[in-house]
C-alpha cells in the first residue's frame, strides 16, 4: 500500500481510538485545565484575605510605648496595622486581640540618646500565614521608625544619608544587536539589564516539562499497547508501508502535544498580561470591558513575539523527541520496559536542562545551537534572557528539522524490523 494511503488510514484509526478513550483524554488535558483553576481559586482566596487585611489592618499591641517617643504615632499613621487595647489579664494572655506584641525595654530611649544600639522585642502569637504577614507589616513600621532616628542622628552631626553611600553601582547588560526579543522586551540594549535571571532557569524547565506531560505518553499506548492487546499482528501481515504507520501514529501524538502546549502557552500569556496590567488596572478610576481589554492587550504585546519564537524552536524538538521515544517503544517487549525509558526521560530531561544552563556560559558560539537536544535547551535559555542571536535561532531550527527527520526515519526503520516489533509477542 502507498505511504499516503497508509498514513491517512493509521491517522484516522489512532484519532478515533484516542477520542474514544476518555481516561487518556482526561489525564492528557486535565493538568493544563485543573491546575490553573486551582491556582486561580487560591489566588482569589488570598486576594480576598488581602483585601480584608488592607481594609482592617493587622491588630498590634505595644507594651510600654511611652519609652519610645514617636513609635506609637508611627503605628497610628500606618494603614496596614491598628493598635488594640491591652487584655484584662495580661499575665495569662499578653496578646489579647493582637497578633503581634511589641515590647519596649526600660533603657531603650537612654541608649538611643547616647548614640548606642537599642533593641525592641517583637513577639508573635503563632506561626500562621496571617501572623507572618502581620509580622512583616510591623517590621515595616519599625523600620521606618528606625530610619527616622537615623536621619535625626545624622542631622545632629550635620550629615545626610548621602554620607552613608560613598559610591553607587550602575549595572548594564550587553546583548547582541540582532538578538531575538525575549523576556527583557525587545532585542535592543536595555539600561535595566535585561530579563529576569529566574526566568532563564525556571521557564526552560517548565517549557520542556510540557513535552513530557503532553502527548508523548500516548506513544507507549500506540506501540506497546498494540502488542499487549495483540492487535499489532494485523499491521505486520499487511503490505502497509511501515513509514506510513509511524507517521500516522506520530501525527496523532504530535497533535496532542501541540494542543496541550497551546493550553499552557495561552494560560502563560494571560497570566503574564494580568501580571503586567495589574498596577494599571488597580490605579484606573473606572473600568469598562473595552478599556480593560485594551489594557490587557497592550500589556502583553512583547509576549507574542516570544511565543512565536518559542513555537518555532519547540516544534522540531517535539518531533525529534517523539521519534526517539517511538523507536524505543516499538522495540519494547512490554509496558514495563517502555515505562522504564519514560521514567529515565522524565528524570534525565530536567537534569540535563539544569546541567546545560549552569555549565555553559552566557555567550556561546553559534555551533552550540546545532547540537541535538542540548542546542534547543540553550536556545530556549537564551531566548528568555534576550541573548539569542537571530543566526542562532535559524541554525537551531534548521538543524532541528534535520534531526526530526532522522528520528522519524529511525522509528520507521525499527518498526520495519520483524525482530524488533515482534519482541514480547506470544
Amino acid at each position: 500500500m502507498r505511504l499516503r494511503q497508509v498514513y491517512w488510514i493509521v491517522l484516522r484509526k489512532e484519532l478515533r481510538e484516542l477520542l474514544r478513550d476518555k481516561r487518556s483524554l482526561f489525564w492528557l488535558f486535565a493538568p493544563p485545565i485543573i491546575l490553573p483553576g486551582l491556582a486561580l481559586c487560591a489566588g482569589v482566596f488570598i486576594g480576598a484575605q488581602a483585601i480584608r487585611i488592607m481594609n482592617d489592618g493587622f491588630p498590634v499591641r505595644i507594651e510600654h510605648a511611652e519609652r519610645a517617643p514617636g513609635l506609637l504615632e508611627a503605628f497610628e499613621a500606618d494603614d496596614a496595622t491598628y493598635l488594640v487595647d491591652p487584655p484584662s489579664d495580661p499575665d495569662s494572655d499578653p496578646f489579647g486581640d493582637a497578633l503581634v506584641l511589641v515590647t519596649v525595654p526600660d533603657d531603650f530611649w537612654e541608649q538611643v540618646t547616647r548614640g548606642e544600639t537599642a533593641s525592641l522585642q517583637l513577639l508573635t502569637r503563632d506561626n500562621s500565614i496571617i501572623t507572618h504577614l502581620a509580622q512583616g507589616a510591623v517590621r515595616g513600621v519599625i523600620g521606618s521608625y528606625k530610619d527616622d532616628l537615623v536621619d535625626q542622628r545624622l542631622a545632629d552631626q550635620g550629615l545626610t544619608r548621602a554620607w552613608l553611600e560613598p559610591f553607587t553601582v550602575n549595572e548594564y547588560q550587553q546583548r547582541p544587536s540582532s538578538a531575538v526579543a525575549g523576556m527583557g522586551g525587545s532585542g535592543e540594549d536595555d539600561d535595566e539589564g535585561g530579563g529576569n535571571i529566574l526566568a532563564t532557569i525556571f521557564l526552560p524547565l517548565a517549557v520542556t516539562s510540557w513535552l513530557v506531560g503532553g502527548g508523548i505518553g500516548l506513544i507507549t499506548d500506540t506501540t506497546v499497547g498494540e502488542k499487549e492487546r495483540q492487535t499489532i499482528e494485523n499491521l505486520l501481515v499487511t503490505p502497509a508501508s511501515r513509514a506510513g504507520i509511524v507517521l500516522g501514529k506520530l501525527t496523532v501524538v504530535f497533535l496532542a502535544s501541540v494542543v496541550v502546549m497551546s493550553l499552557w502557552m495561552t494560560e502563560g500569556v494571560v497570566l503574564n498580561a494580568l501580571s503586567n496590567a495589574g498596577p494599571e488596572l488597580v490605579d484606573a478610576d473606572s473600568l469598562t470591558p473595552t478599556s480593560t481589554l485594551d489594557i490587557l492587550l497592550n500589556s502583553g504585546g512583547g509576549v507574542l513575539g516570544l511565543v512565536g519564537a518559542l513555537t518555532v524552536l519547540i516544534i522540531p524538538f517535539i518531533v525529534m523527541l517523539n521519534g526517539l521515544v517511538m523507536a524505543w517503544c516499538a522495540r519494547a517487549a512490554n509496558y514495563r520496559e517502555a515505562n522504564l525509558f519514560m521514567v529515565l526521560l522524565q528524570l534525565g530531561l530536567p537534569a540535563s536542562i539544569l546541567l546545560t544552563i549552569f555549565s555553559l556560559p552566557a555567550n556561546v558560539g553559534t555551533t552550540i545551537y546545532a547540537i541535538p537536544f542540548f542546542g534547543t535547551i540553550v536556545a530556549i535559555r537564551d531566548l528568555f534572557s534576550s541573548t539569542l542571536p537571530t543566526t542562532g535561532l535559524i541554525i537551531n531550527v534548521g538543524t532541528g528539522l534535520v534531526y526530526a527527520t532522522l528520528s522519524i526515519m529511525l522509528a520507521a526503520w525499527v518498526f520495519n524490523k520483524e525482530w524488533s516489533v515482534t519482541r514480547g509477542l506470544q
